[in-house]
This record gives structure tokens, sequence and C-alpha cells, in this order.
């Protein structure tokens, strides 16, 4: 009888784990990012997150971008105030991966690489 209680006490302690703590070690991002524009190169980066990794140019600066919006990059807007011109040269964008367990499926098009980075920042340039 007395196993039983200890195992039901050390259930409850693993319950009462706070929210924040159970997330961070939730799985990483493994996500692939795909940059193409218009008449120009293609580039294509893996990003892993928890631990910043992959072949992508700055892991650890989109790995943080990411985290501040839940891993979702249409709610990216890094630099809202950028002056881009009006040039018209389509250049789209594709994350597709896991955030911590979730399906990540984004893809914009975007008027010309200014607006795409100033959306993006970091993690809009494998």
């Amino acid at each position: 009888m007395m196993k039983a209680v200890g195992a039901l006490v050390l259930s409850g302690a693993l319950l009462a784990v706070p929210a924040p703590a159970i997330a961070e070690s939730a799985p990483g991002a493994v996500l692939r990012v795909l940059v193409a524009v218009k008449d120009g190169a293609t580039r294509e980066a893996r990003l892993t997150c928890n631990p910043a990794g992959g072949d992508h140019r700055s892991p650890r600066k989109a790995c943080a971008l990411l985290r501040r919006v839940g891993g979702e990059p249409a709610r990216l807007d890094v630099h809202a105030d950028a002056a881009c011109t009006r040039e018209y040269r389509p250049a789209a964008v594709v994350v597709t991966g896991r955030w911590r367990g979730r399906p990540v499926s984004f893809g914009r098009m975007y008027s010309n690489m200014c607006l795409l980075k100033a959306a993006g920042g970091a993690v809009f340039s494998p």
C-alpha cells in the first residue's frame, strides 16, 4: 500500500511542473526554408532550433525570431518600418517542417526581396 501512495505523489509532482518548463523540453524545430526570386537565384536551407543549427546562414537569429512568434512564420514582421522601393521583382518564401511537434506550412509572395527580408528577417535569409 505504501508503494502505491509513493507513486501517486510522484505522479502529482510530475503534473505540478510549470508549463514553460514542459515547453522548453519539447522537441525542437526542423524547418526547410526556400526563397526564390523571379529571374534570380533560388536558395534553400535546413533550419533546426533547440539547438540552433542546420545549413541556414543565421540559425540562432532565425530561431530567436521564430520563438517570439510561437513558430508561426505568418506572424513575423521584423522590420515593419523598412524603407523599401516599389521595384517589382517578385520574391517568394516557403517554410515547411515541424515546430515543437506541430506542422508548419507557410508560403507567401512579396513584391521584392526588400519586403521579404523586412517581413521575415533572418528566418527568410537561408
